[in-house]
């Protein structure tokens, strides 16, 4: 049920004040999961603990909770950057928004714990087991989740020898997609505004037999509808870009995961790659 058809649902039991301010969540979704709940009330005119009674009204635990259906109903009018980024100057220069740092720190903490939460661990497991299995495992992430797949290629690359990143190369991702197998794993990135790059090669890969692997904001997403498998990250955010903290949480759970699962060998890998830094002066030596 969208945040809208809730707010309809228990319109009898608003009182003017509490309508008044559902009619402000509704319009302003966008700048509801940016902003603290007194930003807000002051922006809409309204006394804070007024949404707290709101969110009881329409049968949310907590604040927290109706902004959490907000950041469902702000990825339904995501409009681009421009707006959030708008949001996030304006209640910045009416000083309803002081000490930036610590919002951003806890929306940062909130976003990774929830993908925590919503991780299953069974399918967790699951996919580091058909990761470890393949031929090779495959990173799709393009566009603003382009650095977040490099990092991962790298970490994984001192451990395992068939990882590759798409696109990461001087060759096209259409000559690595060549290759892809029913053997091999293809883990795809791809939070709103989806990325069509990202979304081609996963279709490439499921007609190719090669096993889908999603890290996603939703289920809904259309790299999920691809997917053999699922992970959902939260990436709500202080400021006008997607959070890509869940993202990089379930890469490292997932690589470590994998580690600890496989064979002995793969100390030897690592113990290898340091060997050849130390060799070549990568890291700089200190005390």
């Amino acid at each position: 049920m969208s945040l809208k058809e809730i707010v309809e649902k228990h319109a009898p039991e608003l009182t003017p004040q509490l309508r008044q301010a559902a009619d402000y969540i509704v319009a302003n979704p966008i700048e509801v999961s940016f902003h603290s709940m007194r930003s807000i009330a002051s922006k809409a005119g309204l006394p804070p603990p007024t949404f707290s009674r709101l969110a009881r009204t329409l049968g949310f635990n907590s604040y927290e909770d109706l902004k959490s259906a907000c950041r469902v109903a702000a990825k339904d009018t995501y409009s681009g950057y421009h707006e959030r980024a708008e949001a996030l100057r304006a209640g910045h220069m009416v000083g309803t928004d002081s000490h930036y740092h610590v919002g951003y720190g806890q929306q940062s903490m909130r976003n990774i714990n929830e993908t925590m939460v919503n991780a299953d661990p069974a399918a967790i497991e699951r996919i580091a087991n058909i990761t470890l299995a393949a031929r090779m495992v495959f990173i799709n992430a393009q566009m603003g989740q382009r650095h977040i797949g490099a990092y991962a290629g790298y970490v994984a690359s001192l451990a395992f020898d068939n990882w590759e990143v798409l696109g990461a190369e001087p060759c096209s991702a259409a000559s690595q997609a060549r290759k892809l197998t029913p053997n091999d794993v293809m883990i795809c990135m791809s939070v709103m505004p989806y990325a069509t790059s990202t979304l081609a090669l996963a279709e490439t890969a499921r007609n190719s037999g090669t096993r889908v692997i999603a890290i996603t904001d939703s289920m809904q997403s259309p790299v999920a509808k691809l997917a053999n498998e699922t992970l959902i990250v939260a990436t709500s955010n202080q400021h006008f870009f997607a959070s890509q903290l869940g993202a990089l949480y379930l890469f490292e759970t997932l690589i470590g995961l994998m580690v600890a699962k496989a064979e002995a060998n793969i100390q030897t890998n690592i113990e290898k790659s340091e060997e050849f830094s130390r060799r070549n002066g990568e890291y700089i030596e200190w005390p």
